[in-house]
């Protein structure tokens, strides 16, 4: 076991050690005041030296492994500039669509920062950070054969695994006036839903834009539609455990810096400037607060 991790499981057993302590002297004292928090999992990490972080491996440009099994990506980037900012060291977690928001919950991770979208219906699980990228959905489909979303009306169409993209779809739908449930399957597995695609399975695969064209690269046969607004809006976040305002102020704090620096420019740039393998045009820009 490493030493942070040592430092970590002490801080953890410190606080249970003396969140029972509290609880014992208020025994028998209903009309009392209940004990107080056992603080922000901020103070945690800066005593183990170490944030855990769980981002994904099969979501390039975003989060991936390269050839050698090393973490790359735009949110391996921002994370470890957080890292960085708050003088600790990343510790990244593998997490998929399931359990990115699970590991929060259950705390086997600190922060996820795995391209998740924002909804409503998640921001009931977890807190969120500011926006910290800017995106919309749409499909991969064979070139040809699909020029439109309304090619795709009465599809069966593909989408990843409890993503946003399956209620935006839903919600394009809604709006140009299609009644009915669409046929959609869901996939574990992005490299599956890029192969239905290729094999005619499903008529189209809907994710994020730029997942989508990293996935398509060099495939002579596919094309990523690109509509004005897409079939919805992505609005990236970093999850973290609910009602922490602590860490999550730290979180939006280290982002605005990274921002005012000119060090998310170049990460940017990286993974989605013009000469990337996924160009995306910067579509908004992380809330920066003046000092004073």
């Amino acid at each position: 076991m490493s030493t942070a991790l040592t430092r970590r499981r002490l801080v953890e057993l410190a606080s249970v050690m003396s969140a029972g302590a509290a609880a014992g002297t208020l025994a028998g004292c209903a009309n009392k005041a209940p004990a107080a928090s056992a603080g922000s999992l901020l103070d945690q990490i800066r005593s183990a030296g170490v944030v855990r972080v769980g981002t994904r491996v099969d979501n390039p440009p975003h989060s991936s492994f390269d050839g050698q099994g090393r973490w790359r990506g735009f949110d391996n980037d921002i994370a470890a500039a957080i890292a960085e900012r708050w003088s600790v060291r990343p510790e990244m977690v593998k997490v998929d669509e399931l359990t990115r928001i699970s590991f929060l919950q259950n705390g086997k991770i600190d922060l996820a920062i795995a391209s998740i979208s924002k909804t409503r219906k998640r921001g009931e699980q977890v807190d969120f950070s500011d926006t910290y990228f800017f995106s919309v959905q749409t499909f991969l489909v064979r070139k040809g054969q699909i020029k439109s979303y309304a090619d795709l009306v009465g599809k069966r169409v593909g989408a990843s695994r409890g993503s946003s993209s399956i209620g935006n779809w839903k919600a394009w739908l809604v709006r140009h006036g299609h009644t009915g449930e669409p046929e959609i399957e869901q996939f574990g597995d992005k490299h599956a839903a890029l192969a239905a695609v290729k094999q005619g399975a499903i008529a189209g695969w809907t994710e994020d834009y730029e997942v989508l064209a990293s996935y398509a690269g060099d495939e002579a046969t596919l094309t990523v539609l690109n509509e004005p607004e897409g079939t919805g809006v992505k609005l990236d976040g970093i999850a973290m455990r609910k009602n922490d305002s602590a860490l999550r102020n730290s979180v939006n704090l280290a982002l605005q810096d990274i921002a005012a620096s000119g060090e998310y420019d170049k990460i940017y740039d990286r993974w989605f400037g013009p000469s990337s393998t996924a160009p995306v045009p910067r579509q908004g820009r992380i809330e920066v607060w003046p000092n004073g």
